[in-house]
């Protein structure tokens, strides 16, 4: 396994390149990144918080970076290092094991990952490289189509069969998130309430897209296609459709992302450069990039990396179900967490879920929100 120099042997640096951006603009992501433009001066990757990477079409990547480094600065100067692009290998599993290596050897030193520039068949190279960092781990996914299939088509699904098949995998939990239901199968859904997975329909979050905050506040990876934006916003996608978030609201889920303390990987996909029109899908791109390094840098250092015990505390008595939930409250973000407690071989255990103020609501009407539900089924 290489050590963290070493990653820069897998990536070809970032070249010359013209940059998308106003001249009123005085400070610029590009002045404050550390980019890696030639071998004999690598950027400082002990120091940074963020890791940006090209992957899969190289040019795609750049055309990305173009718009990106011509925004607004967002962070403070080092925070960011782009390694440049990902080179490939003799073969695809030559280039699917230096991806893994990328990710394993920045995650043991819990740096967030940014990547850009393939399709969603590279999730489960994600997650096979989490599972080497032998830890539980949460999975979210931003999509039109849900790539679960029932057990006997499981062929045909493009990662998560495999991944939830895997003997030694550490999956834990799979959330789905702007799904369009006819270009969905029912079966798929079975198959995700058979396994306690979690989905929301396009139209449901569209119609309060804070509910989504609490997801990805759980999950560790996020990969969002941009198959999952309306065509007319994102035409060079793999598979346009006239439905889909507004660049708005595609900006705001990836703020929310950034956001959240735990996740610690960010990945575009389901580009279609050929379909482009004057580079509109890699402008987007890179705005929705911006807006998760936003979030990034407004991050609180609530749950896990506090106490939650230190936290505003509601109990609710739900005696028409049996059970009685604690809520959270943090009061440096007003975010909320919920307890789930479940039984292990020696000593009574509590996981803590992230949450809305929507499911405190519900509970106070007397019902069970599905969120706690699916991870207590699960536990038990």
């Amino acid at each position: 396994m290489p050590s963290l120099q070493e990653i820069l042997l897998y990536f070809d640096p970032v070249g010359p390149m013209a940059f998308h951006t106003d001249d009123r603009i005085l400070n610029p992501v590009k002045e404050s990144t550390g980019i890696y433009r030639n071998q004999g001066n690598p950027p400082d990757l002990d120091g940074a918080k963020i890791i940006l990477a090209g992957i899969g079409d190289l040019r795609l990547a750049d055309e990305i970076r173009s718009y990106l480094y011509g925004l607004s600065t967002v962070l403070p100067p080092g925070d960011m290092v782009d390694l440049g692009n990902l080179r490939e290998g003799k073969t695809p599993a030559d280039t699917r094991i230096g991806l893994m290596d990328m990710i394993t050897e920045l995650g043991k030193v819990h740096k967030i990952i940014v990547l850009i520039g393939r399709d969603t068949h590279d999730v489960l190279t994600f997650g096979k490289a989490y599972t080497r960092l032998e830890t539980p781990y949460n999975l979210a996914v931003i999509d039109s189509v849900v790539d679960i299939m029932p057990e006997d088509q499981s062929s045909r699904s493009h990662y998560l069969n495999e991944l939830i098949s895997d003997p030694d995998g550490c999956l834990y939990d799979f959330v789905h998130l702007g799904y369009q239901s006819y270009l969905n199968d029912a079966g798929s859904f079975d198959r995700m309430g058979e396994l306690f997975f979690e989905s929301h329909r396009l139209g449901a979050l569209r119609d309060d897209l804070r509910e989504s905050e609490p997801v990805f506040r759980n999950s560790d990876l996020l990969v969002f296609s941009m198959n999952a934006i309306r065509q007319t916003e994102a035409p060079g996608v793999t598979f346009p459709s006239a439905n889909g978030f507004t660049a708005e609201e595609s900006c705001q889920l990836t703020r929310f992302a950034g956001l959240s303390d735990k996740l610690s990987l960010f990945a575009l996909a389901g580009f279609q450069p050929g379909r482009d029109r004057g580079e509109q899908t890699s402008a987007l791109a890179a705005q929705m990039i911006w807006h998760f390094l936003q979030g990034v840098n407004q991050r609180k250092s609530d749950y896990p990396f506090s106490d939650i015990r230190l936290y505003q505390k509601y109990l609710i008595n739900l005696p028409k179900t049996g059970f009685n939930l604690t809520f959270y409250k943090s009061p440096a973000s007003g975010r909320w967490w919920v307890e789930v407690p479940y039984q292990d071989t020696k000593h009574p255990r509590s996981l803590y879920i992230a949450c809305s103020p929507r499911d405190y609501q519900i509970a106070g009407d007397g019902e069970i929100p599905d969120r706690w539900w699916n991870h207590y089924r699960r536990l038990s």
